[in-house]
Parts: C-alpha cells; structure tokens; sequence
C-alpha cells in the first residue's frame, strides 16, 4: 500500500487532464500524482511518473512518425537478431537500440529510420552496407530476411486491418499500438482454454485485458478498437474477429428458455503461443483471467457497466479512446 513519504499516512492517487510541453511542442495528458492526506502535499513516484511520460511520448511518437515501443520490438525481432546487432546496422552505436526498445525517445531521424526498417528491401540494403558486422553476421542476417515470405505478410496484414476492421494508424483508439491480428487470435486462445467464454464475455476479457495493459504500460495488447453498446465495450466488428479466428471454434450452447448463445471453444491442436507476448502482457492476461473466468457473463457485463469507458460512450455506440484506461474500477 503506497504510503505518505512526509508523514507515512495514507495518501490518494488523483488524476487530471493537464497540458505538458515535449520538444517544442504541447499535448494533453491524464496526469496522474498523489496527495498526502495529513498535509494535503502533492507527489509522484517512478511510477506515476512513467506513466505521465508515456502518454506524452506516444503522442509525440504519433505527431512525429516514430515507432511505438511494441513496433521497435517486433521489427527486430522479426530479422531473429539481437538489440546490438541492430543498432551495430543501423550505426546507432551497441547499446542504443536496446534502449529504445526499453522505453527512451529516439530522435525524430532514428525513429524513422527504425520504422523504415519494416520494408524488408530497405533493411537489407542497411545490411549489405553495413561495415560494423562481420561478413559471417552479415551472411547469416541475409538469411533470415531471405526466409521471410515476399511479399511480407505486414503489407497483408495492414490490409486486412483496415478492410476488416476498419483500422487506421497508431493512436489513442487503438492504445498506440499496430493491430495485431496473430496476437489478438492468441489471446482469444488463451481465455477459450481457460473458461469457454459465451461471445459477450470474451469481448469483457478483451476489453479489460488491452485496457488494463494501456492502464499499467501506456500501450495496450492486440491493438483493437472497442466500441461501447448495450452489453458493454467489445471490439469493434468483433463477429468478424471470431470468424478470423481459425484455431478456435464456436459451440452453440441452447438455454432451457429456449434461447441460445455461442460458446467460443479452442480446438484441440492448438496451444497458446506465449512467445508472442512480453511478461507484462502475460501478467495481465493471467490477471483479467483470473478475476473474471468464474463469473457469469450477466455479472461480467455488470462490472464493465460500471466503468466510463462505457457509460459516457454508449448512448451513441461511439469508440472508446484508451484513456479511459486509467480510470478503470474493476483492476
């Protein structure tokens, strides 16, 4: 329990909208800071203050064309070479990389750089140029980018974001993260296996789960959109979601009242694949489950009715931008 550093008391945890200034330029956050409730002081810590920071490097990063922490991870990881050799290409020094994967804001030329890394063309003429790696590195990368299938699955997936789901770029409505249909079907997986949830519900572990992440990190975990209706946040086209979903499948299950809803099952082969998440998306998603996998689904949509995300947007089914995050009730 965070306690006073001036009188050892209790204090709470406050938020408000406030405008900062970043390089030159002005955004709007959700501040969030502590009072001490003996004194009336103010305070942060390091992690009131990293979230304050976050919000404003993602909307800097947005403004700017700089790549999402979750974007820098995936581009290298997608050539399978480390943090140094990357940065050793992209002549950033050894360690450079491994810090902007950890969280510090690259200039605007380094962050464009990094994300015109994507285009598996551009990075491999990075490589071929390169004379900080040896011929042996350099072969072995070659490899590896040769292994990828042309024309890269990004340019299908990107399209496929924004035909099916009505996806656009990075930003507030997406928690600042590139939608991520492999992660987003893993995670679905992940929740079939652990309680066989009804769709209604499904969309509630969704939901909590990218929000609690954006709540805690400042970026969230498959990068959907959510949309408030009658039964509470779900993703947006979330029926079409379901139906991408090849490794689960869908069950109807008929009441004694005689109505009938659809039970999302994981088929038998399938396993969840953790390699796909960082140990802070796993933690929540092990977080959201446990909380919620024994509730009913009526009393999954009663807590999510408690929250603003869905009841200051539902009267006109509006989207659900993630700072909504931060004033979750039920985590």
């Amino acid at each position: 329990m965070k306690t006073s550093p001036f009188t050892g008391g209790k204090v709470v945890l406050k938020t408000e909208r406030k405008e900062v200034e970043f390089r030159k330029s002005k955004f709007e956050i959700i501040y969030h800071y502590y009072v001490c409730e003996d004194t009336r002081e103010e305070f942060t810590d390091t992690q009131t203050d990293e979230l304050n920071l976050i919000q404003v490097y993602n909307q800097y990063r947005e403004k700017e064309g700089i790549p999402f922490l979750p974007e820098i991870r995936d581009i290298r990881q997608k050539y399978g070479i480390s943090a140094a050799k990357m940065s050793l290409i992209l002549g950033f020094g050894t360690n450079m990389y491994a810090k902007y994967e950890a969280g510090e804001m690259p200039n605007i030329s380094n962050g464009r750089m990094i994300k015109g890394c994507d285009d598996i063309n551009t990075f491999r003429n990075y490589v071929l140029n390169c004379t900080d790696i040896d011929e042996k590195d350099r072969s072995r990368i070659l490899k590896n980018i040769d292994k990828i299938p042309l024309p890269y699955n990004k340019f299908a997936e990107d399209w496929l974001a924004k035909m099916l789901f009505d996806w656009n770029n990075s930003g507030k409505e997406n928690g600042y993260t590139g939608l991520s249909l492999d992660k987003a079907k893993q995670v679905i997986l992940f929740f079939a296996d652990l309680c066989k949830p009804f769709t209604t519900k499904m969309n509630k572990l969704l939901f909590f789960s990218d929000f609690l992440h954006y709540k805690r990190f400042g970026y969230s975990i498959t990068g959907l959109n959510y949309i408030a209706i009658d039964k509470g946040p779900v993703p947006k086209r979330y029926s079409t979601l379901y139906d991408q979903t090849e490794i689960i499948c869908k069950e109807e299950i008929i009441f004694s009242n005689g109505s009938s809803g659809e039970q999302l099952v994981p088929k038998k082969e399938n396993v969840f694949d953790h390699t796909l998440f960082s140990d802070s998306e796993i933690s929540v998603l092990e977080e959201v489950g446990t909380k919620l996998k024994d509730m009913t689904t009526n009393d999954v949509v009663a807590l999510s009715h408690q929250e603003a995300a869905w009841i200051e947007n539902e009267k006109q089914h509006r989207p659900i931008p993630y700072d909504y995050a931060f004033f979750l009730k039920a985590f």
